[in-house]
């Protein structure tokens, strides 16, 4: 049970770690909520040695920028960047060198198809979709691999994260493309590489590599393999990387799925640390300009949003539901059932009602709705 610090409301579905309800987010006074939320993701941050914000060094301090992100850090040689994986001073030391395009922090396991993937209700990999183009099964590709490429460091700081071991890595898990490419062609099971993490954002010139790597390996063994190539991201990536790795999903028969986690800004900023702008940005611009040129039985992106029990509402559904019909009412959605984890593991699992009203509100504006982790509410 938690109290908002500004309200004094209390219910079972206010953080006891945020400590502000989502009215006061979006409607209370910004300047004294705004310092109090940047001081939570501080101390959750500090947990993890990470940077309470993107660090912004000025000349002639400054020792690397990165531009991969919407955080575009300037690093000086005391700086660690806000994904956590470029520090000047560990990398002098040899400690832990940056991800290049050809190496890349990662934990990468295959796993059997048709995997839990958010979109494998639409993807080849789980049902008809794409063959003989993009498959050589006519249903679920059973008996056949996906390569799950699980990338270490995060462009946001979710206090409700599903995946938090990627602000724990090693120079162990410091691999060359090269090889992992060579490991992946060698297993002609495999039939998907999928990335996720994290959020592939923090290396993205690393995953388009290691894609083309794998493709011209494929191309030069002439066997014509089909293999198929996916993001699973939180979109707020540098815009022309984002579509070089769009192209290589519409080619391969893969798809990208953007994570719209809310469609207020602050209230991104309250349970994301980071501003949603240009994941709304990169969405719109992929979807216009993208989506549809495949085909209608294979979409090349969908949206996804995870319900948050008292933040992401079915009133949140509704407005990333609105804006996704905007610009396509056939791009697919995906909404999933919430269970406790990383610094929210004191709420519950999103409630049944409101699971159900923001699945019927979502489908007022759109096509392909899916319900995942419906599980969790004991819905077979």
């Amino acid at each position: 049970m938690g109290t908002c610090k500004f309200c004094g409301k209390l219910d079972r579905n206010i953080s006891e770690v945020l400590q502000v309800c989502r009215a006061c987010i979006l409607n209370g006074d910004w300047e004294i909520i705004e310092p109090h939320i940047f001081q939570v993701h501080k101390q959750v941050r500090q947990l993890v040695d990470l940077p309470d914000k993107p660090p912004k060094a000025e000349r002639p301090n400054i020792k690397l920028n990165c531009n991969y992100c919407i955080n575009e850090c300037s690093l000086s040689e005391n700086d660690v960047s806000y994904c956590g994986l470029r520090n000047i001073q560990r990398k002098n030391s040899g400690e832990l060198p940056f991800p290049t395009k050809s190496k890349g922090y990662i934990h990468g396991y295959i796993d059997p198809n048709p995997t839990n993937c958010c979109n494998a209700w639409f993807c080849p990999a789980g049902t008809p979709a794409g063959y003989p183009e993009f498959s050589n099964y006519e249903g679920p590709e059973f008996g056949t691999y996906s390569y799950a490429a699980f990338l270490y460091g995060c462009t946001f700081s979710c206090l409700f994260c599903q995946n938090s071991s990627h602000k724990q890595f090693q120079k162990r898990n410091l691999f060359d493309g090269e090889a992992l490419a060579n490991q992946i062609v060698k297993n002609e099971k495999i039939t998907c590489l999928c990335y996720f993490g994290g959020t592939p954002e923090s290396q993205l010139p690393f995953s388009i590599n290691l894609a083309e790597l794998i493709l011209e390996k494929m191309e030069n063994e002439d066997k014509k393999r089909k293999f198929r190539i996916c993001w699973e991201w939180n979109g707020s990536g540098r815009q022309d990387l984002v579509e070089k790795c769009m192209r290589l999903a519409i080619k391969t028969g893969g798809n990208i799925k953007f994570d719209l986690k809310s469609f207020n800004e602050k209230l991104n900023l309250a349970m994301c640390g980071v501003s949603n702008s240009r994941t709304l940005e990169n969405f719109k611009f992929l979807a216009e300009k993208y989506f549809g040129t495949r085909g209608k039985d294979m979409p090349e992106m969908s949206a996804c949003t995870l319900m948050v029990p008292g933040y992401t509402t079915q009133e949140e559904v509704e407005l990333i539901a609105e804006f996704v019909s905007s610009i396509n009412e056939n791009i697919p959605f995906s909404l999933l059932i919430f269970h406790g984890d990383y610094q929210m593991r004191d709420l519950g699992i999103t409630p049944r009602k409101q699971a159900l009203k923001s699945f019927e509100v979502a489908k007022k504006y759109l096509k392909n709705v899916n319900l995942g982790n419906k599980f969790l509410l004991g819905i077979v």
